[in-house]
């Protein structure tokens, strides 16, 4: 018989994440504009898609510290992603910022490709890419858990830390945003 993985809980936190983590680009579509969407609709859009996700996600942060919900981890091997920031930058906000978007043609090829982005960034487990954690200091590792030890979860997860590097053995209290999202303590 087939065993199932099981799902990860807060699943609309993801998607939360991954479009909180395009704000930038959603501001500046809404300072740049479009040719076929009139800027008293298009505007208040990009910025309801800036701003909403981001304070659900501050919201989420909030909430996980007045319920404490928080665990010990403990560090076996640690990625460093800062490398992530740049791939982020690059294949996602520059190319997206140039398209101009005057067209029906051009604004929904744009709309279509954010749609694989997101669907990507969803898929590959990027949604933690969000350039207001990198701006606040933090930096995101991802945890490969010691899987001799019968009693550790055996699925990897990321750590949002402002420290800058995490070793093996570190035990780490970390508040749960998601099944596989946390923030450092």
């Amino acid at each position: 018989m087939k065993s199932k993985t099981p799902k990860e809980g807060l699943q609309i936190l993801r998607l939360i994440m991954v479009l909180s983590s395009m704000a930038p680009l959603f501001m500046l579509w809404a300072i740049r504009g479009s040719g076929p969407v009139p800027d008293k609709y298009f505007i208040p859009a990009c910025l309801s898609l800036a701003f909403v996700p981001t304070a659900i996600l501050w919201f989420r942060i909030h909430t996980a510290k007045r319920k404490n919900d928080c665990l010990w981890k403990v560090i076996c091997h640690a990625d460093d992603h800062r490398d992530h920031i740049l791939v982020y930058l690059f294949a996602m906000l520059l190319p997206f910022y140039t398209v101009t978007l005057n067209d029906q043609r051009e604004f929904a090829t744009t709309i279509v490709a954010l749609i694989f982005i997101l669907f990507l960034f969803w898929h590959l487990n990027m949604h933690y890419m969000n350039i207001v954690f990198a701006m606040m200091g933090y930096r995101v590792f991802t945890i490969t858990p010691d899987t001799t030890n019968a009693l550790n979860d055996k699925n990897r997860f990321v750590i949002l830390t402002q420290r800058t590097v995490l070793s093996t053995g570190d035990k780490i209290e970390v508040y749960r945003l998601s099944d596989t999202v946390f923030i450092e303590k």
